[in-house]
């Protein structure tokens, strides 16, 4: 009572300073929890500028040291396949200017220039083909201005008129062969973006009369052409405009997929795909921003939302050399941004991200309570913010609960653990008291087992030395009484002092091979004296052919030894006792059982504890100390055996030692 008194008193008191404490938490959580996610919003921006701002500089080189064309493909296919977030999972398509904001690519509008040669010398050609149908006089026609013209665009074009009129009249070979040399013969460049053109034109003629007759090489070089964004593409690369590789995207993902071919180049047409997109892409924000006018006043390496159909974001970075506009989607932004926005984001806590026009990017997109905290972006997305809404009104009130329940959890484990350390100290004393309680009985036990023999061969001397006997018959008598109460006064000494080497741990045991035979002899042997007086039966049934095990001999005689005199001592006037030895599933037994008074089945659990009586009185008519059955426990365990008592009261009792034999005793001593 006292304890609980100590223990629960002040902590009631503590529990109602933490509830007056709470109350001020309450009060501090908001301000608490805004601080806490506008220190990680702040680490959010800052990592968000540092990786555009290392993305800016790390393409800076290759912006000022690669052609236009080259540019692009090093910008949109190394950003778009590599299949990573952050600045790689943004780009779709880019827009490349000079210093000056001169477009660079994509080239969408084609200047002939100065075409050199007779005014509508290809009128009367087309007159002849496409109005009269007059194939042959076409063919000559065209076939004249092919033989006169000096510049690759007038020659080509009238190629081409060839091949026409060639395929009209059913000449499929040489107009095939012509078409070869005007899609592949490479003439002196004048008006270079218009000749290339009609490469790119013959390319889709020679690829048409090819598919006809089931012959798909050219198929794959239309596609190798459209694809082909440097001289690394072998001889069908041509330096083309964006319009035209556009038309030549299409027309090589048309023809692919109405082939047989489309499965077995399935990665080129994804790959077609890919760069069409891109093309579009960037010829729609070209011939919005055909010069950087629109955003002159722009800072280097920022985000921009552009004015074009859709949700449509720009990157823009300058060098002294470039100026390059990276396009992408508002998803490929939210992309971009969201494993960055998870830092900051929690199940109590959501954000999103607005751009400068105020417009949705990516994050929560319909808010129903107004933010808590919105932060600026930062100088690589000038005049966006991050702004952050908790999912739950009730959320101080939660923060704070959480602080009442930290508090009201720790109280109750203060007081769980001065329990158990009363709990503990109770235990320690009552086990102390028993421990006193079990010394007294022990001193008390000593004091009369040691006095009865002391005081019969006090008895006994004095008897004789005053001479009161009758004869020498009769001293012979006392002095064998003097020797027996010795013995006796002896093993009670033995005992104790077993028990003391028990206790401390220093009873040595000579382990050998040794005859079971020989340890029943013996013990038989030391009680056959004491047996042979009164009306006791005592039988030994031993089996000759058992096999040795692993034991000490003396340790083992004393074992039988303490079993048989208590079967003597417990035993009624006409006493019958039974040693038998024999071997059972890979032990050899030793079975004692006597006729005696028994025990009942508590007593039996108990009767191998030290000290342990059934008759605990001073008074008691059996003699002993309750050290045999423990003591013969000890010895058993220490030989790897076990000892085992069935008896009931009235029926007598029979106890069981159990050694085991061969590798079975061997192993408990490795």
């Amino acid at each position: 009572m006292l304890l609980a008194i100590a223990v629960i008193l002040p902590t009631v008191c503590l529990l109602w300073f933490m509830s007056q404490a709470v109350k001020n938490e309450r009060l501090a959580a908001r301000q608490k929890l805004v601080d806490v996610y506008h220190q990680r919003t702040e680490e959010l921006i800052s990592s968000l500028d540092q990786i555009w701002t290392d993305y800016a500089t790390n393409i800076e080189t290759e912006i000022s040291s690669r052609e236009p064309i080259e540019l692009f493909t090093y910008l949109v296919p190394h950003l778009l396949r590599t299949n990573k977030l952050g600045p790689y999972g943004f780009c779709q398509s880019a827009v490349i200017y000079d210093s000056d904001g001169t477009l660079l690519y994509p080239i969408v509008q084609i200047e002939l220039g100065d075409i050199s040669g007779p005014k509508g010398e290809f009128e009367s050609a087309w007159q002849m083909e496409f109005v009269e149908k007059n194939f042959a006089r076409a063919l000559t026609i065209y076939e004249e201005i092919a033989d006169a013209a000096e510049d690759n665009y007038r020659w080509r074009k009238a190629v081409i008129g060839q091949v026409r009129c060639l395929r009209a009249l059913g000449d499929l070979p040489k107009a095939r062969s012509l078409c070869h040399d005007a899609a592949y013969e490479r003439r002196p460049n004048v008006s270079q973006q218009a000749s290339i053109r009609l490469m790119a034109d013959a390319r889709v003629l020679l690829t048409e009369m090819y598919r006809d007759t089931g012959d798909y090489s050219h198929l794959i070089n239309l596609i190798v052409t459209a694809t082909g964004y440097n001289r690394r593409s072998g001889p069908a690369f041509i330096p083309m405009d964006s319009n035209t590789r556009i038309f030549l995207l299409r027309k090589s993902i048309e023809y692919f997929q109405q082939s047989k071919l489309a499965e077995e180049y399935k990665y080129r047409i994804s790959s077609a795909k890919w760069w069409l997109a891109a093309e579009e892409f960037a010829a729609g924000a070209a011939m919005r921003y055909p010069s950087t006018d629109s955003f002159r006043y722009w800072t280097t390496a920022s985000f921009h939302r552009l004015d074009m159909e859709g949700d449509v974001y720009g990157f823009y970075h300058k060098t002294s050399e470039k100026q390059v506009l990276l396009l992408g989607h508002a998803e490929d932004v939210s992309n971009s941004l969201g494993p960055t926005l998870n830092r900051v984001q929690t199940s109590d806590v959501s954000c999103r991200v607005v751009d400068n026009t105020g417009a949705f990017v990516t994050g929560l997109r319909q808010p129903v309570a107004k933010a808590f905290l919105a932060v600026p972006m930062g100088k690589s997305f000038p005049g966006w913010k991050v702004e952050l809404y908790f999912n739950d009104a009730g959320v101080f009130e939660k923060a704070a609960s959480k602080q009442v329940t930290v508090y009201m959890w720790a109280g109750i484990l203060v007081i769980v653990l001065i329990l158990a350390a009363g709990g503990f100290a109770a235990q320690a004393v009552g086990k102390q008291i028993r421990l006193n309680r079990l010394k007294n009985d022990f001193i008390a036990t000593v004091s009369h087992e040691l006095k009865t023999p002391l005081a019969s061969m006090r008895v006994l001397v004095d008897t004789l030395l005053e001479g009161n006997y009758k004869d020498q018959k009769q001293a012979i008598e006392y002095l064998q009484l003097t020797a027996k109460e010795n013995e006796r006064l002896s093993r009670l000494i033995d005992n104790f002092l077993t028990f003391s080497r028990m206790e401390r741990n220093k009873q040595a045991f000579a382990i050998v091979k040794t005859s079971p035979v020989e340890i029943a002899r013996a013990a038989a042997e030391a009680v056959k004296t004491k047996f042979s007086h009164g009306r006791c039966e005592f039988e030994v049934e031993i089996n000759e052919d058992l096999p040795d095990v692993l034991a000490d001999h003396d340790a083992m005689v004393t074992v039988l030894i303490n079993l048989l005199d208590n079967a003597y001592k417990y035993s009624y006037d006409d006493k019958h006792i039974k040693l038998r030895v024999f071997s059972e599933d890979n032990s050899v037994c030793f079975c004692v059982s006597d006729n005696g008074m028994g025990l009942s089945r508590r007593a039996t659990k108990k009767i191998f504890k030290r000290f342990y009586q059934v008759d605990r009185s001073l008074s008691r008519h059996v003699e002993g100390c309750g050290l045999g059955l423990s003591i013969a426990k000890f010895i058993v365990d220490a030989h790897r055996g076990t000892i085992s008592a069935e008896s009931k009261p009235g029926e007598g009792s029979t106890f069981t030692v159990k050694l085991p034999v061969g590798n079975q005793a061997s192993k408990g001593y490795k």
